[in-house]
């Protein structure tokens, strides 16, 4: 008995080659979506590491009682420093994994301006720490230079306990 219910299952070639490269297509696509969402979650996780970092050195020199203790923590821990007229540039080099290393080997660099106002009773130091990185990210930093992974500006007074009130 012959079926009464006929299927033509002749597929043509250009529907198979179309369907074969709507699915390439896609997958490019999805291919460049995961590459940018892994390289995102690696500049935020820098990010986070960098804020750790750049927190922790403004938080001591803020702490510390006298200007003479906040210099003498950036000379002790920083590894570069340039000095100028009214400020001074400390410089940490650190690998990619966040441990301190040398120039040659860095992936980012941690810069730390310091400059010095006198004020009628006391000294001011403002202090920028910003981080950057090295080379663009893939993917995330197309066409672009390398710009700050993290940046913070803040500032300490140090009372001349001798001009002013005690």
């Amino acid at each position: 008995m012959k079926n009464k219910l006929s299927i033509n299952l002749e597929v043509s070639l250009v529907e198979i080659i179309l369907s074969v490269l709507i699915f390439a297509v896609a997958g490019v696509i999805m291919l460049n979506c995961f590459a940018y969402a892994k390289y995102t979650q690696v500049k935020a996780n820098d990010k986070v590491a960098a804020s750790w970092i750049v927190q922790s050195d403004a938080e001591m020199i803020k702490s510390s009682k006298t200007m003479d203790e906040a210099v003498m923590f950036l000379t002790k821990n920083y590894e570069k420093k340039i000095e100028d007229k009214s400020s001074d540039v400390y410089t940490n080099y650190y690998d990619k994994n966040w441990k301190i290393c040398s120039e040659d080997e860095q992936e980012y660099a941690m810069n730390t301006l310091i400059t010095y106002e006198d004020k009628k009773y006391g000294k001011i130091m403002d202090i920028k720490i910003t981080v950057e990185k090295s080379s663009p990210y893939p993917f995330v930093d197309r066409g672009r230079t390398t710009g700050p992974v993290f940046s913070i500006e803040t500032g300490k007074f140090f009372p001349d306990l001798e001009n002013g009130r005690q």
